[in-house]
This record gives structure tokens, C-alpha cells and sequence, in this order.
């Protein structure tokens, strides 16, 4: 009660966002369409546990959700209908970078361009002293928190044991919820590019205290903009 009380506005958002991911799946039985409704269930229980001080299952909820999205929308783009459908079968395994290693040659224009407009990539792979492509980045970020890695604990988020209110920790994972939604609705403009999208997705990139990555930002410009 202590979360919704400081945090109305924030929860109202991010429950915004998530109706705008179960509202983007339709009626479409495409590929990226059975990821997406998992992902949306990753979506509500991110919500859910940072609203009761569980803010590192949080976390790990979005990475689920990142894994998933980009999972689909690489099946969708690069024509891997048999691969996906064997990982659904649990006779393959698929991981979030074999995806990001697909979708640099199935959107090679939107790289070219983002390199030119800010100077960055979504799904380069690492080549030291580079860190990747944005998307590596933040999933990497939050895999600190889905494996509990030394300061990415529950404990280190509260500094107490048992799941409290703690205001600085619920600000940092929705910030991070925000992120990964944001690059969760790029995929899906990626893997459908006539896709319309619902105004409080619109808003959130919008929105640069919410979305501070300037490379999202630019994708999803450059793809909501040039819509075929």
C-alpha cells in the first residue's frame, strides 16, 4: 500500500503499457504472436512483484520478456518458422543473443541509419572495448539481477531482509521496466512494420525522464515513421 500510495502515477503507466502489449497481440497468428503472450504475462508480474518488494524477480520478469519478444521477432524476420517451432517443442534451444545475432543482417538499414543519427546500434554483437549493440546492453544489465550476481540482490536493493518498500529500488526497476518495454515494442515494429500502436506507447517514447535511451528512441522513429 505504502508502493501505490508514492507511485499511482508509475503503476498507472506501466498497467497502461501492458494493455497496450495484450492489445498490439490481435487477432494475428503469426509467429512473434505466442512470445508476445507470454511476454505480456512477464509485463503484469514485473508490475506485480515491485509493487510488493520482490524488485529483483522484478527485473528478472523483463529479462524473460526482452528474451522472448526477441526471440519471436527474429523467427518472424529471418524466416526461422522451423527453428521456433522446434524451441516451442522444447527440441531446440534459442537464446537472446543467437536472436540479436539474426536480426543484425534482417534489419541492416535501420542499423546503417542509427549509426549515422546516434551514433549506435541495437543488436551488434561485442567486440572489446565496445559493449554491443543496445540491446545486449540492458539484457545483460538485467541478467545481474535474474542471476542475483554480487550487488544485484534483493537484500542489496533493500539493505533488509523481507520484502519492504524501499523508494529508490522501485524507481530504478520501473525505469527499467520502462526500457525494456520500449525495446519490446521496437522488436514487435521490427518483426510487423505496419503495426499500429496504442497512444501510451506513443507517450512513452515521448518521454525522456521515463526513456532515456536515445537509441529506442530513434528506432522507434525511424520504424513508426516509415511504415511501408
Amino acid at each position: 500500500m505504502r508502493t501505490s500510495s508514492h507511485h499511482g502515477t508509475t503503476l498507472q503507466q506501466l498497467e497502461a503499457l501492458w494493455g497496450s502489449w495484450i492489445e498490439s497481440i490481435g487477432e494475428s497468428n503469426d509467429v512473434i504472436s505466442s512470445t508476445m503472450l507470454d511476454a505480456g504475462d512477464d509485463f503484469q508480474a514485473a508490475t506485480y512483484t515491485a509493487l510488493t518488494g520482490y524488485y529483483r524477480l522484478s527485473v528478472t520478469a523483463l529479462r524473460s520478456a526482452l528474451e522472448l519478444t526477441a526471440i519471436g521477432a527474429w523467427a518472424q524476420v529471418c524466416g526461422k518458422t522451423k527453428q521456433y517451432e522446434e524451441w516451442r517443442k522444447g527440441k531446440l534451444t534459442l537464446s537472446f543473443g543467437q536472436a540479436c545475432d539474426g536480426l543484425i543482417g534482417g534489419t541492416a538499414p535501420l542499423r546503417d541509419e542509427l549509426r549515422t543519427t546516434v551514433n549506435d546500434t541495437l543488436f551488434d554483437q561485442k567486440a572489446p572495448p565496445a559493449d554491443g549493440g543496445y540491446a545486449r546492453r540492458i539484457f545483460d544489465g538485467i541478467s545481474n539481477y535474474a542471476h542475483a550476481r554480487p550487488g544485484h540482490a534483493d537484500a542489496d536493493f533493500r539493505q533488509s531482509n523481507g520484502p519492504i518498500y524501499v523508494k529508490s529500488a522501485f524507481k530504478h526497476v520501473a525505469w527499467m521496466h520502462f526500457e525494456a518495454a520500449a525495446l519490446c515494442f521496437v522488436l514487435l515494429l521490427i518483426a510487423r512494420p505496419k503495426h499500429p500502436i496504442p497512444q501510451p506507447v506513443i507517450d512513452l517514447f515521448r518521454d525522456t525522464k521515463r526513456l532515456k535511451s536515445r537509441v529506442t528512441r530513434a528506432a522507434f522513429l525511424s520504424l513508426h515513421l516509415h511504415k511501408p
